[in-house]
């Protein structure tokens, strides 16, 4: 079979949709497989992803398809179909959310998040979310399958797109073992050269990693932190790791702007994006991870911190309770209250801390990349083989 895979627009730039891709194909080139792969990829996106064509997976561009948003849904939409064609491919696998609706091809997609359901302030506004909106149902209906990451994704699927749940395939994402082993990676000479360029010291910082938009709630971490700070902790640092696309410049400049409103101007560093070999050093020697997001269909994050042996904080909304089970504190992401009692018993009870770690890890190791993309193989061929007995 040859398999089409969609990666349209700027993927690089995308950490979830990034790290995705990169895993996919990782694990495809691990796998014994006869399939043969295309990728389908927007001008430039190749080099940045560190992605070229080799024995198995072939990589083709489709150029002017990523400049902006709409760049982006017309390469999607009216040009990939013409490649699909040329490259004679049997099934699509879109992993982004949307398929080629025109393309005749049967097909896959795996809906990795439902936030503009919820709202504008949920990262897409304008625009982008009535596409978005329009775009998501009709892609349900028109793929053959739907894999989603988590149950309460799928249910959100099956709540605004109207598809069959029995349509739907919850196949969870995977986390890098070997990269986030926080043992290994703690106390390394380049781990030591991450500290030293962002001011850090082992042990006595909060970490967060993600994108920052507005309703993954960093500004109320930045008080919640504050008053941390205040009760015992003077020299705690905060660390918020990431940036993201289509981030509001209204909102950066708020964060950016909080410290100095709140106290902690020296205490909370914003290290912009960064590449998993340095974000694997942070989260080594952070003294907790604490995830405030008022929306994740799954939360990588959450396991890189588990993986890495970090004791975590999470919110109690959407996936996290099915994601974390017993392996997290959880709080209300809107309570500032909640959010500080979580972090100080975290960094107070040091049992609790260790527990947390033990049964973190421990959970991190049930959820692979290899597991992820057998289960996604296993359901293509499935999807293909019913096409070829009813054409």
């Amino acid at each position: 079979m040859r398999i089409g895979i969609a990666a349209i627009g700027r993927v690089s730039e995308d950490t979830g949709g990034k790290n995705y891709i990169i895993h996919f194909l990782r694990e495809i080139e691990r796998a014994k497989t006869k399939h043969e792969f295309v990728l389908f990829l927007s001008e430039g996106e190749a080099g940045r992803l560190g992605i070229s064509t080799s024995e198995r997976v072939t990589v083709v561009t489709v150029p002017n398809s990523k400049n902006t948003p709409l760049h982006k849904v017309i390469g999607e939409q009216w040009k990939l179909p013409a490649y699909i064609r040329q490259e004679r491919i049997d099934l699509m696998y879109y992993p982004g959310n949307f398929v080629s609706l025109l393309s005749r091809v049967p097909s896959v997609v795996n809906i990795r998040s439902a936030a503009h359901f919820y709202g504008a302030e949920y990262g897409i506004s304008g625009i982008r979310r009535l596409v978005r909106a329009w775009l998501m149902p009709a892609s349900a209906r028109k793929a053959d399958a739907i894999i989603t990451p988590s149950n309460d994704i799928k249910r959100d699927v099956v709540r605004f797109t109207r598809a069959s749940a029995t349509k739907i395939e919850v196949i969870p994402h995977g986390v890098d073992l070997s990269l986030f082993d926080g043992d290994r990676n703690r106390g390394t000479v380049e781990s030591t050269e991450v500290l030293d360029r962002c001011g850090l010291t082992s042990g006595a910082y909060l970490l967060f990693v993600s994108a920052l938009w507005r309703y993954k709630n960093q500004d109320k971490l930045i008080h919640a932190h504050a008053e941390v700070v205040r009760q015992g902790f003077p020299e705690l640092k905060l660390v918020l790791a990431g940036k993201g696309t289509g981030t509001d410049p209204k909102y950066i400049r708020e964060i950016t702007e909080l410290p100095k409103s709140v106290g902690t101007e020296s205490l909370v560093v914003m290290t912009g994006g960064l590449d998993q070999r340095t974000l694997a050093s942070l989260y080594a020697n952070a003294a907790a991870f604490v995830f405030p997001s008022s929306y994740e269909s799954f939360g990588n994050p959450i396991f890189e911190a588990w993986a890495s042996s970090v004791p975590v904080a999470t919110a109690n909304v959407h996936s996290f309770p099915e994601i974390v089970a017993d392996a997290a504190l959880l709080f209300d992401p809107l309570d500032r209250q909640g959010m500080v009692e979580a972090i100080l018993k975290l960094l107070n009870d040091k049992e609790l801390a260790a527990e947390l770690k033990r049964r973190g890890s421990s959970r991190a190791k049930d959820f692979s990349w290899e597991l992820a993309v057998s289960r996604t193989l296993r359901l293509l061929e499935r999807v293909y083989e019913k096409h070829s007995e009813h054409p």
